[in-house]
C-alpha cells in the first residue's frame, strides 16, 4: 500500500475482466465491493454504508486469519459482593473474526437475570427463549458478544420538495455485551461437581463444540446454584489467541491449544477437589471421567508402605520413577501429543494403557538420589506400583488375601526400612508428583541376550505332513531343489513357511512360495555368486507371502483358486519360476484409471457418450486400447481417439462390436501424418492444451480426419506403381499411353474400376486389388 499512489493491486481493464471471467480464473467476492468515487457522482446513504461494510468485512477476515481467542486480560473471578463476577479489562477475537473489547474491568451482577436471559434469547444462544427467572441453576458459559446500536439523534433534511424534516440517530456505536450461554449437557439439577467432569470429558476427549455460537468469545464456564457461583473454570472454554496452531497434520489429533487447555483445566479442577476432600484419598474416576495425557497428582496417591495406589484404575499399569525437575516441562510437552486417558473406556482399552508417576528431583540432588536408589548398579531402577483394587476383591491372589488377614498380636513391630526402599518411600511421600502417559514404542532395548527360536510342535510330524502334502501337489522336485541349496537357517525358515496354516490351505500360495525361492537361488547364481539360498532371502519371501493381497499377481491367482482348483501342471509351472509374478491386466483397474485420466482432461461428457452406447465386449476392447502408453502420454491423441469412437454414436448408432477399435487404430497409426492433428501434437510438447481445445478436437473429426477419396492410402499408391491396372485405377480410365494399354484385359480392368468408383466414390485397397487379379 502506497499512501501517495493508493492500493498496490494491479488494475485491469474491462476486456481483461471479461476474458478472465470466461476462462474461470477471476475469483470475485461480493462482500469486497466498495463505491467508486468520482467528481459529479450523486451519493446516497446506501453508498456510504456500503463503504463502511467493506472495511468491517476486511477487518473480520483479517481477524479470522490470526485465529480466535483472548489476546490479553479478560480473566474472570468472583466479585466482592454476593452473586457478582469480576471480568478484567482486555480484548480478544471471536471465531467469526469480530473484535471484542473491555476498556476497563466490570462487575457483572448475576442477580440481574432478565438482562442476560433477554440477550441470550435475542442472539439465539439459548435453546428456548424461556421467561426471565430470578434464580438460575446449572452450567453456563460466560461470553462476550460484539454488538452495535444507533444513538445521538440529529435532524434529517427532507429528500423531496414536499418532504418533512425528521430526527434520526446520527451515530453507530460499537459495544460489547456480556451474555450467559446455557451449557447443553444432561441438564441434571444436582451434582454440579460431577457435571464439571463430564463437561471436561465432552470437550477434551470427545471434541464437543460446546454449543457456543461463533459470534461470541467464551471466557469461562460457571456453575450456578440459585444465582450463587459454585465454581468457575476458565480453562474449560477459554482459549488464548493463536493457541490453536501447531496441531499434528493429518493424524486426527486435537490442536495443541485444546490439549494444553485440558492440562490447565485439570490442574484447577484437581486443586478444587483436593481442597474439599480434606486430605483424604480418592480414585480419579470419582471426579474425572477423563484425564489429560500428563498432569499433577494429589499428595499421598502412592502408599509408601506397600507401594500400591487406588488413584488409577486397576487395569492401568503404573510405574514410579524420578526425573530432574528442570526436565519435567519438556517431558510434559512431549506427552501432550498423546491422547487423553478416558477412564470410562472398557477394561480392554484400559488394560493397554500405562502411565509413569514421576518424582521431580532438584538438579543438584540428582546424583545422590540416583546413588541411593541404584545402590551402585548401572541402570536406573523403576519401581512398580500395584493397584490397591478395593472394589476388585475377586481378582486378588490368594497370597495377597492372606497378607490382609489381621491376626491378634501382642506387639506390633514396625520393620526398619533402609537403603533403596527408604529412598523410594521418601519420594512417594512428596507432594509434587506428576504422571505422564507412556508410549508403547520403546526408544531402546535394555535387555541383553541372544536370539533363540522356540517351537512347541513335533518337528518330525511337521516334516512328514509337509512332504505328504507336497507330494500330492506334485511339487516334490521343486522342494528338493530349494532345500538342497538352502543354508540350515534358511531351510528352517522354508519349512516353517510351507508348514504355515495359510499355505496349507492354499496350493497356489505353496507353489508361489517355491517359485519365489527358486527365483532367489537363480538370481544369486546369475549375479556371479553361488546358487545358495540364505536366511535373509527366505525371510524376504516369507514377508511377501504374509500379505498376498498386496501383490496383484498373487491376488489374481487366489481369485482363480477360489473359483476352481488350479491343475497340477500349472502349479508346477508357478513353482518353477516367477513368470507369473507380473502385474496382471485387470479390466476393472484399467477402467478406473482411464476414467480418472479422462476426467482430469475435462473430457468426461465425451467419454460418457461412448461408454453408455457401447456393447460390454466392445467397451472392454476400447478400454484396453485407450490404456496404451502413447494415449497416456498424449491428451491430444486421446481426444482424437474419443472423437473417432463417438462418431457412430453421434450419428444415432450403437457400438456393437470391437471392429471400431481396429478402424480407429488404422486411422491413428501415424497421427503425425494427419495435418489437422500434427500442429496440436507439436504444441502439446511445449505446453498442455486446455480442455476446450481437447473438446474441439473431439467434436471436429470431420475436419481433421484424412479424406480417402482425395488422399490415397499407402497400399493404393504402392499398387499403382507396380501394375498397369493400378495405373488405370488412379488415372480413372485416362487415355492409354502405350499400345499395350489397348488390350482387351486393360479395357476390362478400366471398365471394372470405373463401375466400382461410381458405386462407392472412394478408392480402397480392396477395389484396387480386385481388377488386378482379374486382369
Amino acid at each position: 500500500m502506497n499512501l501517495t499512489q493508493g492500493t498496490a493491486r494491479e488494475p485491469i481493464k474491462a476486456d481483461q475482466v471479461a476474458r478472465l471471467r470466461a476462462s474461470g480464473v477471476l475469483i470475485e467476492d461480493s462482500r469486497r465491493e466498495r463505491p467508486f468515487y468520482f467528481d459529479g457522482r450523486f451519493l446516497a446513504a446506501r453508498d456510504l454504508i456500503r463503504d463502511q461494510q467493506y472495511f468491517l468485512t476486511r477487518e473480520a477476515d483479517l481477524g479470522q486469519a490470526s485465529g480466535s481467542g483472548v489476546a490479553t486480560g479478560l480473566f474472570v473471578n468472583e466479585g466482592g459482593a454476593p452473586q457478582t463476577l469480576r471480568v478484567q479489562a482486555g480484548h480478544g477475537v471471536t471465531p467469526s473474526g469480530e473484535l471484542v473489547l473491555l476498556p476497563r474491568g466490570i462487575d457483572v451482577q448475576l442477580a440481574n437475570i432478565p438482562v442476560a436471559e433477554q440477550l441470550s434469547a435475542k442472539f439465539g444462544l439459548s435453546r428456548l427463549p424461556v421467561p426471565p427467572l430470578r434464580s438460575r441453576t446449572g452450567l453456563f458459559v460466560l461470553a462476550l458478544r460484539p454488538v452495535e446500536f444507533t444513538a445521538n439523534p440529529i435532524g434529517a433534511y427532507p429528500t423531496s420538495v414536499t418532504g418533512q424534516r425528521t430526527v434520526e440517530d446520527g451515530d453507530v456505536i460499537e459495544a460489547t455485551a456480556v451474555v450467559l450461554v446455557p451449557w447443553q449437557d444432561d441438564g441434571a439439577a444436582d451434582a454440579l461437581d460431577a457435571r464439571r467432569g463430564r463437561a471436561a470429558r465432552a470437550i477434551f476427549t470427545q471434541d464437543m463444540a460446546a454449543g457456543v455460537s461463533a459470534n461470541v468469545l467464551p471466557l469461562a464456564m460457571l456453575a450456578l446454584q440459585n444465582n450463587t457461583v459454585v465454581w468457575i473454570d476458565e480453562a474449560m472454554v477459554r482459549r488464548e489467541l493463536g493457541a490453536d496452531r501447531g496441531d499434528l497434520p493429518g493424524l486426527g489429533f486435537a490442536p495443541r491449544g485444546l490439549r494444553l487447555a485440558h492440562l490447565m483445566q485439570h490442574q484447577a479442577h484437581l486443586a478444587d477437589v483436593v481442597s474439599r476432600s480434606g486430605g483424604r484419598g480418592f480414585p480419579a474416576s470419582a471426579h474425572f471421567p477423563s484425564l489429560p495425557p500428563a498432569g499433577p497428582l494429589p499428595a499421598g496417591v502412592i502408599n509408601a508402605q506397600d507401594f500400591t495406589q487406588n488413584y488409577f484404575p486397576a487395569e492401568v499399569d503404573v510405574d514410579f520413577s524420578i526425573i530432574p525437575e528442570d526436565e519435567l516441562p519438556a517431558l510434559i510437552e512431549e506427552a501432550l501429543a498423546l491422547q487423553p486417558i478416558d477412564l470410562t473406556a472398557s477394561a480392554e482399552s484400559l488394560d493397554s494403557t500405562a502411565v509413569m508417576v514421576l518424582a521431580p528431583v532438584p538438579r543438584h540432588e540428582w546424583r545422590s538420589v540416583v546413588a541411593r536408589l541404584s545402590l551402585g548398579s548401572a541402570a536406573l531402577a523403576t519401581r512398580l506400583v500395584k493397584p490397591a483394587a478395593p472394589n476388585l476383591i475377586a481378582q486378588r491372589r490368594p497370597f495377597e488375601v492372606l497378607q490382609k488377614l489381621r491376626l491378634p498380636r501382642g506387639t506390633v513391630v514396625v520393620p526398619q526400612v533402609t537403603g533403596a526402599d527408604a529412598e523410594w518411600q521418601r519420594l512417594a511421600r512428596l507432594g509434587n508428583l506428576w504422571f505422564v502417559r507412556r508410549r508403547h514404542l520403546a526408544y531402546r532395548d535394555d535387555l541383553v541376550g541372544s536370539y533363540r527360536e522356540i517351537s512347541g510342535s513335533d518337528e518330525r510330524e511337521l516334516e512328514v505332513s509337509l512332504n505328504k502334502r507336497i507330494t500330492e501337489l506334485g511339487l516334490t522336485s521343486r522342494l528338493e531343489f530349494v532345500v538342497q541349496r538352502a543354508t540350515p537357517a534358511a531351510a528352517s525358515v522354508v519349512i516353517s513357511l510351507l508348514a504355515g496354516k495359510r499355505l496349507q490351505e492354499s496350493p497356489v500360495l505353496t507353489a508361489a512360495a517355491l517359485g519365489l525361492l527358486t527365483d532367489a537361488i537363480t538370481t544369486a547364481e546369475a549375479q556371479g555368486g553361488k546358487p545358495v539360498l540364505d536366511k535373509t532371502q527366505a525371510l524376504g519371501v516369507s514377508a511377501v507371502l504374509s500379505a498376498p493381497e498386496k501383490n496383484d499377481a498373487l491376488l489374481m491367482l487366489l481369485k482363480r483358486e477360489a473359483e476352481a482348483p488350479i491343475p497340477t501342471d500349472e502349479l508346477l509351472r508357478i513353482a518353477s519360476n516367477t513368470e507369473w509374478n507380473e502385474e496382471p491386466v485387470d479390466d476393472d483397474l484399467l477402467e478406473k484409471r482411464l476414467f480418472k485420466r479422462i476426467e482430469s482432461l475435462g473430457l468426461y461428457d465425451e467419454w460418457a457418450t461412448v461408454f453408455k452406447n457401447a456393447d460390454p465386449k466392445a467397451m472392454q476392447a476400447i478400454v484396453q486400447y485407450l490404456s496404451d502408453a502413447r494415449f497416456e502420454a498424449s491428451p491430444v491423441l486421446t481426444a482424437a481417439a474419443l472423437g473417432l469412437l463417438a462418431e457412430p454414436v453421434v450419428a444415432g448408432g450403437f457400438i456393437k462390436d470391437a471392429s471400431i477399435v481396429k478402424s480407429v487404430k488404422s486411422e491413428l497409426a501415424d497421427p503425425t501424418a494427419i495435418e489437422g492433428l500434427a500442429s496440436a501434437l507439436k504444441l502439446e510438447t511445449r505446453r498442455p492444451l486446455p480442455a476446450d481445445d481437447l473438446r474441439k478436437i473431439v467434436a471436429t473429426t470431420a475436419e481433421w480426419r484424412p479424406k480417402r477419396d482425395r488422399i490415397p492410402t499407402r497400399a493404393v499408391a504402392k499398387a499403382a506403381v507396380k501394375t498397369p491396372a493400378k495405373k488405370a485405377t488412379v488415372a480413372k480410365a485416362a487415355p492409354a499411353r502405350t499400345a499395350g494399354a489397348k488390350t482387351t484385359a486393360a479395357k476390362a480392368a478400366v471398365k471394372k474400376v470405373a463401375s466400382t468408383a461410381a458405386a462407392k466414390k472412394t478408392v480402397s485397397a480392396t477395389t484396387a486389388k480386385t481388377p488386378r487379379r482379374k486382369a
